[in-house]
Protein backbone atom coordinates (compact mmCIF):
# COMPACT_ATOMS: atom_id res chain seq x y z
CA UNK A 1 0.00 0.00 0.00
CA UNK A 2 1.54 3.33 -1.01
CA UNK A 3 2.11 6.17 1.46
CA UNK A 4 0.25 9.63 0.79
CA UNK A 5 2.57 12.30 2.39
CA UNK A 6 0.12 15.55 3.34
CA UNK A 7 2.12 19.04 1.27
CA UNK A 8 1.97 21.93 2.73
CA UNK A 9 0.45 24.65 0.68
CA UNK A 10 3.12 25.68 -1.77
CA UNK A 11 2.06 29.44 -1.72
CA UNK A 12 2.56 29.04 1.92
CA UNK A 13 6.47 27.48 1.71
CA UNK A 14 7.46 29.39 -0.89
CA UNK A 15 6.61 32.07 1.36
CA UNK A 16 8.54 31.43 4.11
CA UNK A 17 11.27 30.11 2.58
CA UNK A 18 11.23 33.92 0.48
CA UNK A 19 11.53 35.61 4.13
CA UNK A 20 14.41 33.57 5.46
CA UNK A 21 16.24 33.67 2.20
CA UNK A 22 15.20 37.79 2.21
CA UNK A 23 17.01 38.07 5.91
CA UNK A 24 19.26 36.08 5.10
CA UNK A 25 20.55 38.16 2.13
CA UNK A 26 18.69 41.28 2.06
CA UNK A 27 15.51 42.44 1.43
CA UNK A 28 13.98 41.95 -1.91
CA UNK A 29 16.51 39.00 -2.36
CA UNK A 30 13.32 36.97 -3.55
CA UNK A 31 10.19 39.43 -4.30
CA UNK A 32 6.58 38.38 -5.94
CA UNK A 33 6.74 38.33 -9.40
CA UNK A 34 3.15 40.41 -9.27
CA UNK A 35 4.91 43.01 -6.88
CA UNK A 36 7.97 43.97 -9.29
CA UNK A 37 8.11 46.96 -11.07
CA UNK A 38 6.15 46.32 -14.32
CA UNK A 39 8.52 48.29 -16.99
CA UNK A 40 12.71 49.07 -17.32
CA UNK A 41 13.01 52.96 -16.48
CA UNK A 42 13.88 54.80 -19.41
CA UNK A 43 15.51 57.97 -20.37
CA UNK A 44 15.32 60.26 -23.06
CA UNK A 45 17.52 60.37 -25.39
CA UNK A 46 17.08 63.65 -26.15
CA UNK A 47 15.41 63.20 -29.98
CA UNK A 48 11.87 62.04 -30.25
CA UNK A 49 12.78 59.17 -33.14
CA UNK A 50 15.43 57.75 -31.56
CA UNK A 51 13.08 57.61 -28.01
CA UNK A 52 10.74 55.99 -29.81
CA UNK A 53 12.95 53.52 -32.00
CA UNK A 54 15.08 52.22 -28.78
CA UNK A 55 11.23 51.59 -26.79
CA UNK A 56 11.06 54.91 -24.90
CA UNK A 57 15.20 55.74 -24.69
CA UNK A 58 18.10 54.54 -22.84
CA UNK A 59 17.57 51.63 -20.45
CA UNK A 60 17.80 53.08 -16.87
CA UNK A 61 20.25 50.44 -14.48
CA UNK A 62 21.54 48.83 -17.44
CA UNK A 63 24.61 49.30 -20.23
CA UNK A 64 23.65 50.64 -22.95
CA UNK A 65 26.56 50.53 -25.88
CA UNK A 66 26.96 53.50 -28.89
CA UNK A 67 28.95 51.92 -31.55
CA UNK A 68 29.71 53.65 -34.85
CA UNK A 69 32.36 54.53 -37.01
CA UNK A 70 34.30 57.57 -36.94
CA UNK A 71 32.45 61.20 -37.22
CA UNK A 72 29.25 59.47 -36.84
CA UNK A 73 28.10 61.27 -34.37
CA UNK A 74 28.24 58.86 -31.11
CA UNK A 75 29.96 62.12 -28.62
CA UNK A 76 27.15 64.03 -30.32
CA UNK A 77 24.19 61.49 -29.51
CA UNK A 78 25.65 61.26 -25.69
CA UNK A 79 25.94 64.74 -25.32
CA UNK A 80 22.32 65.14 -26.30
CA UNK A 81 20.87 62.89 -23.69
CA UNK A 82 22.94 64.37 -20.53
CA UNK A 83 21.66 68.27 -21.94
CA UNK A 84 17.92 66.64 -21.95
CA UNK A 85 17.93 65.02 -18.72
CA UNK A 86 19.23 67.78 -17.34
CA UNK A 87 16.64 70.29 -18.76
CA UNK A 88 13.97 67.98 -17.61
CA UNK A 89 15.24 67.37 -14.18
CA UNK A 90 17.43 69.93 -12.13
CA UNK A 91 19.51 67.89 -9.81
CA UNK A 92 20.26 65.32 -13.05
CA UNK A 93 24.11 64.45 -12.70
CA UNK A 94 26.47 63.28 -15.36
CA UNK A 95 29.82 61.42 -15.05
CA UNK A 96 31.82 61.11 -17.99
CA UNK A 97 35.00 58.72 -18.26
CA UNK A 98 37.34 61.11 -20.96
CA UNK A 99 39.40 58.43 -21.95
CA UNK A 100 39.67 60.19 -24.69
CA UNK A 101 39.57 64.10 -25.13
CA UNK A 102 37.26 66.07 -23.14
CA UNK A 103 36.48 69.33 -24.51
CA UNK A 104 34.03 71.68 -21.87
CA UNK A 105 33.33 74.49 -25.04
CA UNK A 106 32.20 70.64 -26.92
CA UNK A 107 30.28 69.73 -24.47
CA UNK A 108 28.80 73.18 -23.68
CA UNK A 109 27.42 73.81 -27.14
CA UNK A 110 24.65 70.52 -26.89
CA UNK A 111 23.11 72.68 -23.32
CA UNK A 112 25.16 70.58 -20.70
CA UNK A 113 25.73 71.78 -17.71
CA UNK A 114 29.13 71.74 -16.72
CA UNK A 115 28.35 71.99 -13.17
CA UNK A 116 26.46 68.64 -13.10
CA UNK A 117 28.94 67.11 -14.95
CA UNK A 118 31.64 65.30 -13.54
CA UNK A 119 34.66 64.41 -15.69
CA UNK A 120 37.09 61.52 -14.73
CA UNK A 121 39.70 62.05 -17.12
CA UNK A 122 42.10 58.68 -17.41
CA UNK A 123 42.23 56.17 -19.85
CA UNK A 124 43.88 53.55 -17.47
CA UNK A 125 40.60 50.81 -17.88
CA UNK A 126 41.45 49.11 -14.17
CA UNK A 127 41.39 52.62 -12.37
CA UNK A 128 38.72 53.89 -15.07
CA UNK A 129 36.59 50.78 -14.14
CA UNK A 130 36.40 50.80 -10.34
CA UNK A 131 35.29 54.49 -10.37
CA UNK A 132 32.26 53.82 -12.26
CA UNK A 133 31.80 51.18 -9.85
CA UNK A 134 31.92 52.87 -7.31
CA UNK A 135 29.63 56.03 -8.45
CA UNK A 136 26.90 53.37 -9.68
CA UNK A 137 26.53 51.33 -6.46
CA UNK A 138 26.74 54.37 -4.40
CA UNK A 139 23.91 56.00 -6.15
CA UNK A 140 26.11 59.27 -6.52
CA UNK A 141 25.09 59.87 -10.70
CA UNK A 142 22.19 59.45 -12.92
CA UNK A 143 24.28 58.47 -15.86
CA UNK A 144 27.71 57.58 -17.18
CA UNK A 145 28.99 57.53 -20.51
CA UNK A 146 32.60 55.96 -21.24
CA UNK A 147 34.12 57.79 -23.88
CA UNK A 148 35.23 55.34 -24.74
CA UNK A 149 35.90 51.36 -24.28
CA UNK A 150 38.62 51.60 -27.23
CA UNK A 151 40.29 54.41 -25.52
CA UNK A 152 41.11 52.44 -22.29
CA UNK A 153 44.34 50.64 -21.97
CA UNK A 154 45.52 47.82 -19.22
CA UNK A 155 48.36 47.88 -16.80
CA UNK A 156 49.67 45.25 -18.76
CA UNK A 157 49.68 46.68 -21.94
CA UNK A 158 51.25 50.00 -20.53
CA UNK A 159 53.87 48.08 -18.47
CA UNK A 160 55.04 45.95 -21.34
CA UNK A 161 57.49 47.26 -24.60
CA UNK A 162 56.42 48.14 -27.66
CA UNK A 163 57.22 45.09 -29.51
CA UNK A 164 55.63 43.15 -26.11
CA UNK A 165 52.37 41.64 -27.24
CA UNK A 166 49.33 41.52 -24.66
CA UNK A 167 46.65 39.22 -25.90
CA UNK A 168 43.29 40.16 -24.55
CA UNK A 169 44.24 41.72 -21.62
CA UNK A 170 41.48 44.48 -21.65
CA UNK A 171 38.79 42.01 -23.03
CA UNK A 172 39.34 39.60 -19.71
CA UNK A 173 38.81 43.07 -17.27
CA UNK A 174 35.61 44.08 -19.65
CA UNK A 175 33.93 40.47 -18.66
CA UNK A 176 34.87 40.43 -14.94
CA UNK A 177 34.05 44.54 -14.74
CA UNK A 178 30.06 43.76 -16.31
CA UNK A 179 29.81 40.86 -14.27
CA UNK A 180 30.59 42.63 -11.09
CA UNK A 181 28.61 45.60 -12.27
CA UNK A 182 26.01 43.52 -12.14
CA UNK A 183 25.63 44.08 -8.21
CA UNK A 184 26.96 47.77 -8.00
CA UNK A 185 23.67 48.49 -10.60
CA UNK A 186 21.25 46.55 -9.36
CA UNK A 187 17.98 48.86 -7.70
CA UNK A 188 14.83 47.96 -5.79
CA UNK A 189 12.18 45.86 -7.64
CA UNK A 190 9.08 47.53 -5.63
CA UNK A 191 10.07 50.64 -4.46
CA UNK A 192 11.62 54.28 -5.46
CA UNK A 193 14.97 54.21 -6.16
CA UNK A 194 17.87 56.58 -7.58
CA UNK A 195 18.47 54.73 -10.90
CA UNK A 196 21.95 55.07 -13.22
CA UNK A 197 22.30 54.59 -16.84
CA UNK A 198 25.22 53.56 -18.00
CA UNK A 199 26.41 54.51 -21.95
CA UNK A 200 29.79 52.58 -22.88
CA UNK A 201 30.81 54.26 -26.63
CA UNK A 202 32.56 51.62 -29.22
CA UNK A 203 33.79 51.66 -32.73
CA UNK A 204 33.72 49.11 -35.65
CA UNK A 205 36.76 47.26 -36.62
CA UNK A 206 37.74 44.58 -39.17
CA UNK A 207 38.12 41.37 -38.75
CA UNK A 208 40.89 39.27 -40.06
CA UNK A 209 40.38 37.54 -42.81
CA UNK A 210 36.62 37.19 -42.98
CA UNK A 211 34.97 35.86 -46.42
CA UNK A 212 31.40 35.72 -45.51
CA UNK A 213 29.13 37.19 -43.00
CA UNK A 214 29.55 40.90 -41.59
CA UNK A 215 33.31 41.47 -41.26
CA UNK A 216 32.88 44.00 -38.32
CA UNK A 217 33.74 43.86 -34.93
CA UNK A 218 34.17 45.72 -31.91
CA UNK A 219 37.28 45.99 -29.50
CA UNK A 220 36.58 44.40 -26.00
CA UNK A 221 36.09 40.80 -26.39
CA UNK A 222 32.87 39.13 -27.39
CA UNK A 223 31.46 38.38 -23.36
CA UNK A 224 30.88 42.21 -23.26
CA UNK A 225 28.05 42.46 -25.87
CA UNK A 226 26.10 39.51 -23.53
CA UNK A 227 25.58 42.55 -20.90
CA UNK A 228 24.55 45.28 -23.06
CA UNK A 229 20.69 46.25 -22.48
CA UNK A 230 20.53 48.09 -26.09
CA UNK A 231 23.01 47.92 -29.15
CA UNK A 232 22.52 51.27 -30.73
CA UNK A 233 24.45 51.37 -34.15
CA UNK A 234 25.54 55.14 -36.13
CA UNK A 235 26.52 56.20 -38.91
CA UNK A 236 26.40 59.36 -41.05
CA UNK A 237 23.43 59.42 -43.61
CA UNK A 238 24.39 62.61 -45.71
CA UNK A 239 25.70 65.74 -45.12
CA UNK A 240 24.20 69.26 -44.29
CA UNK A 241 25.47 71.59 -46.37
CA UNK A 242 25.10 75.91 -46.95
CA UNK A 243 26.02 75.55 -50.68
CA UNK A 244 27.50 72.60 -53.33
CA UNK A 245 31.76 73.56 -51.57
CA UNK A 246 33.19 70.94 -48.98
CA UNK A 247 33.64 73.95 -46.89
CA UNK A 248 30.12 74.85 -46.53
CA UNK A 249 29.40 71.37 -44.83
CA UNK A 250 27.55 72.58 -41.47
CA UNK A 251 25.94 69.21 -40.07
CA UNK A 252 25.02 65.60 -40.75
CA UNK A 253 22.26 63.59 -40.32
CA UNK A 254 22.68 60.75 -37.92
CA UNK A 255 21.07 57.87 -38.44
CA UNK A 256 20.66 54.85 -35.63
CA UNK A 257 20.01 51.67 -35.58
CA UNK A 258 19.13 49.23 -32.97
CA UNK A 259 21.14 45.94 -33.19
CA UNK A 260 20.26 44.78 -29.37
CA UNK A 261 16.96 45.56 -27.92
CA UNK A 262 15.92 43.07 -24.45
CA UNK A 263 12.48 44.56 -24.18
CA UNK A 264 11.61 46.38 -27.56
CA UNK A 265 11.51 45.60 -31.18
CA UNK A 266 15.34 45.32 -32.70
CA UNK A 267 16.44 46.59 -36.06
CA UNK A 268 14.52 49.77 -35.75
CA UNK A 269 15.82 52.80 -37.74
CA UNK A 270 15.54 56.40 -37.04
CA UNK A 271 17.64 59.63 -38.13
CA UNK A 272 17.83 63.11 -36.67
CA UNK A 273 19.82 66.19 -38.31
CA UNK A 274 22.63 67.51 -36.40
CA UNK A 275 24.49 71.01 -36.86
CA UNK A 276 28.05 71.28 -35.95
CA UNK A 277 28.62 74.71 -37.44
CA UNK A 278 26.71 77.57 -36.93
CA UNK A 279 23.79 78.29 -39.91
CA UNK A 280 20.66 79.99 -40.65
CA UNK A 281 18.60 79.04 -37.78
CA UNK A 282 20.95 76.68 -35.96
CA UNK A 283 23.63 77.04 -34.07
CA UNK A 284 26.78 74.19 -33.62
CA UNK A 285 25.97 71.80 -31.28
CA UNK A 286 22.16 71.83 -32.37
CA UNK A 287 19.50 69.22 -33.46
CA UNK A 288 16.75 69.55 -35.32
CA UNK A 289 14.43 68.65 -32.92
CA UNK A 290 11.17 69.91 -34.26
CA UNK A 291 11.70 68.27 -37.97
CA UNK A 292 12.72 64.97 -36.24
CA UNK A 293 9.16 65.10 -34.27
CA UNK A 294 7.25 66.34 -37.33
CA UNK A 295 8.53 63.14 -39.55
CA UNK A 296 8.11 61.06 -36.67
CA UNK A 297 4.11 62.70 -36.73
CA UNK A 298 4.20 61.89 -40.59
CA UNK A 299 4.99 58.44 -40.53
CA UNK A 300 2.39 58.05 -37.72
CA UNK A 301 -0.19 59.56 -39.97
CA UNK A 302 -0.81 61.70 -36.67
CA UNK A 303 -0.86 64.78 -39.22
CA UNK A 304 -2.54 63.88 -42.31
CA UNK A 305 -1.43 64.33 -45.84
CA UNK A 306 -3.69 64.88 -49.15
CA UNK A 307 -1.67 65.59 -51.56
CA UNK A 308 0.31 68.87 -51.14
CA UNK A 309 -1.56 69.87 -47.96
CA UNK A 310 -0.26 68.29 -44.43
CA UNK A 311 -3.30 68.99 -41.20
CA UNK A 312 -4.03 67.99 -37.87
CA UNK A 313 -6.94 69.09 -35.95
CA UNK A 314 -7.40 72.80 -37.01
CA UNK A 315 -4.26 73.08 -38.54
CA UNK A 316 -3.17 72.65 -41.93
CA UNK A 317 -0.38 73.59 -44.20
CA UNK A 318 0.51 73.66 -47.96
CA UNK A 319 3.89 71.73 -48.61
CA UNK A 320 6.54 70.01 -45.76
CA UNK A 321 8.55 72.98 -45.21
CA UNK A 322 5.34 75.09 -44.45
CA UNK A 323 4.63 71.86 -41.60
CA UNK A 324 7.96 72.57 -40.11
CA UNK A 325 7.26 76.25 -39.98
CA UNK A 326 3.85 76.01 -38.23
CA UNK A 327 5.35 73.28 -35.57
CA UNK A 328 8.51 75.49 -35.37
CA UNK A 329 6.39 78.53 -34.03
CA UNK A 330 3.50 76.36 -31.65
CA UNK A 331 5.06 75.12 -28.51
CA UNK A 332 1.06 73.76 -27.45
CA UNK A 333 1.20 71.57 -30.55
CA UNK A 334 4.75 70.03 -30.18
CA UNK A 335 3.42 69.01 -26.82
CA UNK A 336 0.61 67.48 -28.59
CA UNK A 337 2.35 65.33 -31.01
CA UNK A 338 5.25 64.23 -28.86
CA UNK A 339 2.48 63.01 -26.43
CA UNK A 340 0.33 61.48 -29.79
CA UNK A 341 3.66 59.48 -30.85
CA UNK A 342 4.23 57.88 -28.09
CA UNK A 343 0.41 57.12 -26.79
CA UNK A 344 0.31 55.57 -30.73
CA UNK A 345 3.78 53.52 -30.30
CA UNK A 346 3.56 52.54 -26.76
CA UNK A 347 -0.21 51.88 -26.03
CA UNK A 348 -0.18 49.72 -28.98
CA UNK A 349 2.55 47.58 -27.39
CA UNK A 350 0.29 46.97 -24.62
Amino acid sequence: MAITKKKQPMAASIKELAERINKEMGDEFVVIGSEAKQEIPRVTTGILSYDLATGGGWAANQWNEIIGDESSGKTAICYKAIAANQAEDPEFIAMWVAAEEYVPSYAASFGVDLDRLWVVETNEMETALTVVLKAVEARLVDLVVIDSLPALVTVTEVEKKMDEASVATGAQILSKFFKKSAKAQRRSLTDDDRGCTMIAINQWRDKIGVMYGDPRTTPGGKAKNYYFFIRLELRRDDWLSDGSDISDRVGQVIKCRTIKNKTYRPQQVAQVDFYFADTKGFSAGDFDSIKDMTNVCLALDIIERKGAWYSIGDHRWNGKDAVFAGVREDLGLQAQLRKEAFDILFNEEG
